[in-house]
């Protein structure tokens, strides 16, 4: 184990600053590495828990479904990468304690354990799988899918699988019935609430449902599970209405933050454990700091710190973090929540507010859906894009949009995210001057339309 004044030097005499990174994947890297670019003299600490740093884990359904058969393709830098570049990155190093009075944190690797000090320190421990506490979850065959680790694990089981029983109906449950569907297996979904993708609108979560069936998924809603046994044929998931017997469970009920190391700190959480930040990615506690999918960013357009643990997010919260250090003007204050999956044959993207979140905030709204082709009628094999947009009542200004459709859709998503940042109403994105060719579009755009249709 390195010990921890192996990194301190003086720089022309003076006290070089040291920022401390608990967390070495998305957000934390992100601040490393452009910390290190920023200010080169800056001594620069990431404690990671695990072996790996720095990967894409959204890849993690494509691997498992064989579209991409190299899981090295989600491995981004290597941790010998970045110690080349300057930063002292330590693997297999846990943080247990943080001590913000002393502006100190405790680390634990192996049997040995030892104090850290810090100038500035960034939680950026990111959340793991929620696994309920039910019996069979650690019976052979019953997964979550999170880490690297997690996809290999699945991966290497399948051989011996034909029947999937996914438990969960968000984005990644979905993307692993796409994956387990592409890989010939049957495949029973249940969701525990009365919808699927429930960050959508009523309406968008019907089409999932349809998608869902029209591929031949079983999807069991309003059902819990209650347990897993192993049988002499495999596995029986009992729910509270019925038993499935299955080779294989994939937890996918969402995550949590890994927190509970500050729990005693007086940081301000979330009611999931999410550290509360401002748009500087502040907490309330001086010199500590917090990003990526353990912490909370503030919504444009509600103002209020919000649990949206997105990639996106915490790759921009981590360079801009770094920006604010090297002592630039900078925030992130723009997160909508933009967000898109492939389900099977179907595309679905949303970004802003959705009706019935506007109205949980207390938006007075006004909403319209639109169906249009996405490209010309004229040219061949023209496809169905379903537009749904929200907007303030009385002046128009665009809130939210949700799409879907085959192809051609999930693009067309981030016009509407650039409209909504800059306060545009609908009629002035209903004469936006897009592109236009028969292949891609109409001369009024689905989009337009869409905008138009507010009147």
């Amino acid at each position: 184990m390195k010990e921890s004044i192996e990194f301190d030097i003086l720089i022309l005499g003076g006290y070089k600053m040291k920022t401390v990174i608990v967390g070495g994947v998305a957000a934390g890297m992100s601040v490393a590495a452009k910390l290190k670019r920023e200010l080169p003299d800056e001594h620069v600490i990431v404690f990671e828990k695990t072996q790996e740093v720095s990967y894409g884990a959204c890849g993690l359904p494509y691997y498992v479904s064989g579209e991409n058969p190299d899981l090295n393709k989600m491995r981004i830098r290597t941790v010998e990468e970045f110690i080349k570049s300057g930063i002292d990155v330590r693997t297999l190093h846990e943080v247990v304690d943080v001590q913000a009075d002393k502006k100190c944190i405790t680390v634990k690797s192996g049997d040995k354990t030892f104090v850290e000090s810090y100038d500035r320190l960034v939680i950026a421990t990111g959340a793991s799988a929620i696994v309920p506490p039910l019996e069979g979850v650690d019976l052979p065959g019953v997964f979550t899918l999170k880490t690297l680790e997690d996809g290999e694990a699945i991966k290497s089981y399948l051989p011996k699988v034909n029947k999937v029983v996914i438990v969960g109906g968000g984005y990644i449950g979905l993307e692993v019935v796409e994956a387990m569907k592409t890989q010939g297996k049957e495949v029973v979904l249940i969701e525990r609430l009365p919808r699927l993708l429930t960050t959508f609108d009523t309406s968008m979560s019907d089409e999932v449902l349809a998608t869902l069936k029209r591929h031949q998924v079983d999807v069991r809603l309003n059902e819990s599970v209650q347990s897993i046994k192993k049988d002499k044929e495999g596995l029986v998931v009992t729910s509270d209405l019925e038993e499935y017997p299955t080779d294989m469970v994939i937890f996918a009920v969402g995550v949590r933050p890994n927190t509970k190391f500050v729990k005693d700190t007086g940081i301000h959480l979330l009611s999931n454990g999410a550290i509360i930040t401002d748009v500087h990615m502040r907490t309330n506690l001086k010199d500590i700091y917090a990003a990526g999918d353990c912490s909370s960013v503030m919504h444009f357009l509600t103002n209020k710190p919000q649990f949206l643990p997105l990639g996106t997010n915490a790759n921009k919260q981590g360079k801009t973090l770094a920006e604010i250090f090297a002592g630039n003007d900078r925030s992130y204050h723009t997160s909508l929540g933009s967000s898109m999956i492939k389900i099977i044959d179907r595309e679905f993207a949303k970004t802003g507010l959705g009706e019935e979140e506007a109205l949980e905030h207390g938006f007075d709204i006004k909403t319209v859906t639109i169906t249009g082709r996405d490209h010309a009628g004229y040219y061949p094999n023209p496809t169905a894009v379903t537009i749904k947009l929200v907007v303030n009542a009385v002046d128009h200004v665009i809130l939210g949009a949700q799409l879907f459709g085959e192809k051609n859709v999930a693009l067309r998503l981030n016009p509407f995210v650039v409209a909504i940042t800059q306060k545009m109403t609908a009629e002035e994105f209903g004469t936006l001057d897009f592109g236009y060719a028969p292949p891609f579009a109409s001369t009024w755009d689905v989009m337009h339309i869409a905008a138009n249709a507010i009147k």
